[in-house]
Formats: structure tokens, sequence, C-alpha cells
């Protein structure tokens, strides 16, 4: 059977370190493909370097995640929409409706 991951943030920090042998695990327990939400701004980064280093297996998706909403929320969605304008995402998430 192989599965897809439709949330997982593996761009965090503190998996980082790890991500080539987390990677390489999932693969072989049959994870093909993983789908990792947006939070805010400052995980499109990272979000970005894992799409391009595992092109057939991270997907970014764009979004903003309710609990990171703070006093700046309207420049984290016009960040959102901008790069809703570049590019094509897997998704749209984190959008909170959970």
């Amino acid at each position: 059977m192989r599965f897809i991951d439709t949330h997982s943030h593996i761009y965090d920090e503190t998996i980082l370190p790890d991500i080539d042998d987390i990677l390489k695990n999932a693969i072989s327990n049959g994870v093909d493909k993983i789908l990792m939400p947006g939070i805010d701004s400052s995980c499109i980064n990272d979000m970005l370097a894992l799409e391009t280093k595992y092109p057939n297996q991270c997907f970014a998706m764009m979004g903003l995640h309710p609990c990171y909403v703070k006093e700046n929320y309207q420049e984290e969605l016009a960040i959102v929409e901008g790069w809703l304008a570049k590019r094509k995402f897997a998704a749209i998430g984190e959008i909170g409706l959970d």
C-alpha cells in the first residue's frame, strides 16, 4: 500500500537536520508524497527548499494558520496572496477550518 501524507510540518527547524533520513524512512514505509502546509511567512523558504530538493516527494502548500495570526495579519495575508500570484502550489493550507 502507498500513502500520501496530506499534512506534515517537516520543514520544522527541529526536524531539518535529520530530514534525509526521515524522508528515506517515509519512502521505505510507503509514504510517496508529503504535502507541507504553510503556517506563516517564516516557513516559506524552508518549505520551498524541501520541495526543490525532493520534487517528487515534498509539495508546498500556501496558507496562514489561525494560531499564527498576529497584529501583522494583513501583511501575512499579502505575502500569501503574492506567492499565490507567483506560482502554483499543491493546495491551500493552513486555513484554520478546524
